[in-house]
């Protein structure tokens, strides 16, 4: 289990601060971008073109998307810094990666982390997305999945029936988010299913590996409710704080993120109660396999009580000749298969009084 794809990297401890882009000093090379600019009766597009040709296009006329789906380097941060004037320690909050959930203001423009769950067969990694949302453009930053943001994309280019062509820059960041967001509902419907697996395999199988595979779930959901907290408080200053980026009319769709956002930790609280159980479900599952177990083998002692009582018996070999008193049954012709009669009808007989008593 992991946390992103940007855990590793690091400014360097009393580095000053947005010391990746301060330090700096190339232009943005060949870093390509995708860009596209709108309004409702227009649209441009281009899929990869050089930041600094979407940077020259970026006008107050229409809305400019510029979004980064390979990690930027220092020096591509910096250029954005000194063209659009973004803040440096926003800057390097996209360049280390591994930020919490959160929405920042600055003067001009704010900036938003939303974190992104992906699953990856049992690995649950928080992947993040980076949003800058100025007055008339916005700028993405997500290296992941491309899934996540081609929707919108497909949206952009339907004129007639797009909302999004027909509103600012905050209703984009908006329908960007919610595609964030919303993409914790397959994460947590896989985690279900896997749970649900699990809570079979206890009652007919409680190995040892499902309580591992227990507490990774546990682990797995607490990282998920790690990305959920602070999100909640993010989409709350988004509709209620004084300073929110957002258009009157953008506010009350950001309302249906909440709720899913609200959802998802619902869920993400039930699953959790759920690998609770599990421990209590396996151990229960355990000690009736236990019971079982000794109940088999109870009954088997007992059986074999009298059997051995009646072999210790005429083990002794007391001579019959030697005394009145001893016993007479050694010299039978047909003593021993009667004995094993004897034993064979005292076995069933118990077995069958164990059987109608329902003790096995």
């Amino acid at each position: 289990m992991s946390r992103g794809r940007n855990q590793r990297r690091r400014s360097q401890p009393g580095s000053s601060p947005g010391h990746p882009i301060e330090s700096a000093t190339a232009g943005p090379g060949e870093i390509r971008v995708s860009w596209h600019g709108y309004d409702e009766h227009a649209l441009e597009a281009e899929p990869a073109i050089p930041l600094a040709d979407a940077l020259g296009r970026i006008a107050p006329t229409r809305v400019d998307w510029l979004h980064f789906d390979t990690e930027p380097g220092a020096a591509a941060l910096r250029w954005l810094h000194e063209r659009l004037g973004l803040d440096p320690l926003a800057l390097e909050d996209v360049h280390n990666g591994n930020q919490r959930s959160k929405l920042e203001r600055y003067e001009g423009h704010s900036f938003m982390v939303v974190s992104v769950p992906v699953l990856r067969g049992a690995e649950l990694s928080l992947e993040q997305f980076s949003l800058f949302l100025g007055p008339h453009w916005l700028i993405t930053f997500w290296s992941g999945d491309p899934a996540l943001v081609e929707p919108i994309r497909q949206r952009l280019r339907q004129a007639g029936i797009s909302r999004i062509r027909k509103r600012g820059a905050d209703y984009l960041l908006y329908c960007l988010v919610d595609a964030a967001v919303d993409s914790g509902f397959p994460v947590l419907e896989a985690l279900r299913d896997r749970i649900e697996a699990l809570e079979e395999r206890l009652v007919t199988d409680p190995h040892e590996s499902a309580v591992a595979e227990v507490h990774e779930l546990r682990r797995t959901l607490a990282l998920m409710r790690r990305l959920v907290l602070p999100g909640q408080a993010a989409f709350e200053q988004l509709l209620h704080g004084e300073d929110s980026p957002l258009q009157p009319g953008t506010r009350r769709f950001v309302r249906d993120v909440l709720d899913h956002h609200m959802r998802i930790a619902d869920a993400i609280d039930g699953l959790t109660e759920v690998t609770r159980s599990l421990h209590e479900l396996h151990l229960m599952a355990v000690s009736h396999r236990l019971n079982d177990v000794m109940r088999l083998l109870t009954i088997i002692a007992t059986i074999f009580i009298p059997l051995t009582f009646i072999a210790g018996v005429y083990g002794m070999n007391f001579d019959p000749d030697a005394s009145a008193w001893n016993m007479p049954e050694l010299r039978m012709r047909f003593g021993y298969p009667l004995v094993l009669l004897l034993f064979a009808a005292i076995g069933l007989g118990m077995a069958w009084m164990f059987r109608r008593r329902g003790w096995f």
